[in-house]
C-alpha cells in the first residue's frame, strides 16, 4: 500500500510566465468585482436603512423591494466571495451586520408575474 502526501505538501507544478500574468489578471478582475458588489450592498442596506428611518407612512410594497434588492446584491457579493476563495460567510455577514431579513432573501428571487 502507498501512500500519497497531501496536495497540500506534493510540490508544486512549475507555471509559465504567461499562466502567471493571466492568474495575476483573473484575481485582478476578482478583486476589482469584489469592491464593486460591496459598494452596491452598501447602497442597498443605506437605502432601507434611509426607507426605515424616514417619517413617511410606511409602504410594505416599497420596504418589500428594498428588503428583496438587498438581499439579491448580498447573494451576489457571496457568490464572489466563494469564487475567491474566502468562505467565512458567517463572520462576514456578522462584521457587515447585514440584518437577518436581508440574510433571509439572500438568492431568493421573486415569481415572476404569471407564474
Amino acid at each position: 500500500m502507498s501512500v500519497r502526501p497531501p496536495r497540500a505538501l506534493a510540490p508544486k507544478q512549475q507555471r509559465t510566465p504567461i499562466e502567471e500574468a493571466i492568474d495575476h489578471e483573473v484575481r485582478g478582475e476578482m478583486a476589482t468585482t469584489h469592491g464593486r458588489l460591496m459598494q452596491e450592498l452598501a447602497r442597498r442596506l443605506d437605502a432601507l436603512a434611509a426607507f426605515d428611518d424616514a417619517e413617511t407612512p410606511a409602504d410594505p410594497a416599497r420596504r418589500d423591494a428594498l428588503v428583496a434588492a438587498a438581499g439579491e446584491a448580498l447573494w451576489h457579493i457571496v457568490v464572489q466571495r466563494e469564487l475567491m476563495g474566502l468562505r467565512r460567510t458567517k463572520a462576514f455577514l456578522d462584521e457587515y451586520r447585514i440584518p437577518s431579513e436581508v440574510r433571509l432573501r439572500m438568492g431568493v428571487r421573486p415569481k415572476a408575474k404569471g407564474d
